[in-house]
């Protein structure tokens, strides 16, 4: 969907679905809009992205054996631009489980950049480490909030670039973490300008 609510046809939405199986994804987010669309051009969806409602949360375990966890935060009613407290208070008792079982916990959002600045403004008790962003509004590069519990960052919605998060210390959950940039986390916006070449097959897909 652009920026104008206009929907793409049902040959680009199954051509994205191709393209995003061919990447590889570990999670991904989708959307409840989205995959609402999707329903209806009974196209398939591909099989890392999923809404807050189909899996709200997926652990993915690294090659050292640490358990990462990520939580799809829900995607706000219509008409709403800012998550309501009871909302906020549903995802505060999720963070709070899910994080005494990982060594990180992620949250996804695709609220925006309003709504996300705003949930973290309210300093819920329980916060994630991380806040990946996304949809409309601002990128940011990676900043520390609520009280330094969480570290939020999101990419540009004009897309063409990635965000890169490199992490040097984990939580310490026997105590009060907080981040400190860069001794334990740094970010960096990564530009995907004409210096890194297409994929073939995705191409094939969308051309």
């Amino acid at each position: 969907m652009d920026t104008k609510g206009n929907k793409p046809s049902p040959q680009v939405i199954n051509g994205l679905a191709k393209a995003f199986d061919l990447m590889k994804y570990d999670i991904g987010l989708l959307a409840q809009g989205e995959a609402d669309g999707m329903d209806k051009t009974l196209l398939p969806l591909d099989s890392t992205r999923k809404t807050a409602r189909s899996e709200p949360v997926k652990v993915v375990t690294t090659s050292t054996g640490d358990r990462i966890g990520f939580i799809r935060l829900p995607s706000l009613p219509k008409g709403e631009d800012v998550p309501s407290k009871k909302m906020i208070q549903k995802i505060s008792l999720m963070v709070k489980k899910e994080q005494e079982q990982v060594k990180l916990l992620i949250a996804l959002s695709d609220w925006g950049w309003i709504a996300e600045r705003e949930y973290l403004a309210q300093n819920p008790t329980y916060v994630p480490d991380i806040l990946m962003g996304s949809g409309y509004g601002s990128g940011v590069s990676g900043r520390i909030q609520a009280d330094k519990r969480c570290f939020w960052i999101r990419p540009y919605d004009k897309g063409r670039t990635l965000c890169e998060i490199e992490i040097f210390n984990w939580p310490d959950r026997t105590t009060k973490f907080e981040w400190e940039a860069p001794a334990d986390i740094k970010a960096l916006s990564v530009g995907l300008g004409d210096q890194y070449q297409d994929n073939p097959d995705v191409s094939a897909i969308l051309h």
